[in-house]
């Protein structure tokens, strides 16, 4: 094993944008490498950014890596997270939590790698912590016994603020997931957040009842943005709230999404959209084709559901208001013709080898 590299770089700039004068990089080539690097960043007592870059290769028993000092950004090197595979022990049931990475401090990105195999969850995001502008981009998440992305949260006066998912994948690569308490991103008190431009495959549970949403914020979550994002036979799409109790969710836009559903084999296949207890919210421009029993592509649901919009948006199922929920409802579309069931049928089958095609 070689020991890793550090590099120093000098910020030349005289910007008032550019806050530190050095910034430093690690390099590192296996997991043990990447141990060493995070303990030495998480020490660091500066306030300068650190950059550690995992080169090309398998980092297997990558798990539990606590992230604690803000302004740190694991990334690959060849920013093809194909090449760069954190695992874990398994994706097996376990009384011990195994993550991938605990992120406990704020401004921390995530760039270019793939993580997957572990008992719980990948990643997860501690709101109980106060933890800002998290960034994830450009990575692949697989194969976790839970939730593949977490955000926690307690009973304390404390949010997460400003993250940032883009252009990821989530998936399980047997089709199915490996119970039902599974998820794509599972969110509580989260504020502000923006989803966008990422993929979502088989989030669907194998028995006795239907996984959790592909993407979900609930839980005094708010203002979050759920856009331009392609879920493909996921047992429920997108949700904003669960259940009816007020402070589950407020405010927010899904807008511009494609949720697609046509596996048989999934029987727990169930909505597209759904608002529970979230008031203020605009569901607008999203393409929604689902080949299976459940009658509704979107609902929006209890008494504190007020003052929603739902408009413009491409159906084969029906929209519907439930236990006393209101929403203003504009221009949406009947998807019952074949011209719109063959094209939906175009997009989906584009997105599956694209998922192929990377793989």
């Amino acid at each position: 094993m070689k020991s890793f590299l550090l590099k120093i770089s000098l910020c030349v700039f005289t910007s008032p944008l550019c806050f530190n004068l050095l910034a430093y990089e690690l390099v590192v080539s296996d997991t043990k490498e990447l141990k060493a690097a995070i303990k030495l960043a998480n020490s660091n007592t500066t306030e300068e950014s650190i950059t550690i870059v995992l080169e090309s290769g398998q980092y297997k028993y990558a798990n539990n890596l606590l992230l604690t000092r803000p302004g740190i950004t694991l990334r690959s090197r060849t920013s093809d997270p194909s090449q760069v595979v954190l695992s874990g022990n398994g994706m097996l049931k376990s009384n011990t939590v195994e993550l991938i990475f605990d992120v406990q401090a704020s401004n921390i990105n995530i760039i270019g790698l793939t993580l997957k195999d572990v008992s719980h969850h990948l990643i997860q995001v501690r709101a109980e912590k106060a933890v800002r502008f998290f960034r994830l981009e450009n990575c692949i998440l697989q194969d976790s016994y839970q939730q593949l992305l977490k955000v926690s949260g307690n009973n304390n006066d404390k949010f997460s603020d400003f993250g940032t998912i883009r252009n990821n994948r989530f998936k399980y690569t047997a089709g199915v997931g490996p119970n039902y308490y599974i998820g794509g991103i599972d969110a509580h008190k989260s504020r502000n957040w923006e989803v966008s431009h990422n993929i979502f495959l088989n989030i669907a549970s194998p028995a006795k009842k239907v996984a959790e949403h592909a993407i979900h914020f609930w839980r005094k979550s708010s203002d979050i943005a759920v856009t331009h994002n392609t879920i493909i036979n996921s047992d429920r799409g997108i949700g904003f709230g669960l259940g009816n109790n007020k402070g589950q969710s407020k405010g927010g836009i899904i807008a511009n999404n494609k949720i697609i559903h046509d596996n048989n084999n999934h029987n727990f296949a169930d909505v597209g959209i759904s608002l529970e207890s979230s008031p203020d919210t605009i569901v607008a421009n999203n393409d929604i084709f689902l080949n299976s029993s459940y009658p509704n592509a979107i609902e929006y649901r209890f008494q504190s559901t007020q003052n929603v919009i739902i408009r413009e948006n491409v159906t084969n199922k029906s929209i519907v208001s439930r236990d006393g929920a209101d929403a203003i409802l504009i221009d949406n579309i009947s998807a019952n013709t074949p011209e719109k069931y063959w094209n939906f049928a175009l997009y989906y089958i584009k997105q599956v080898l694209r998922f192929i095609l990377n793989d």
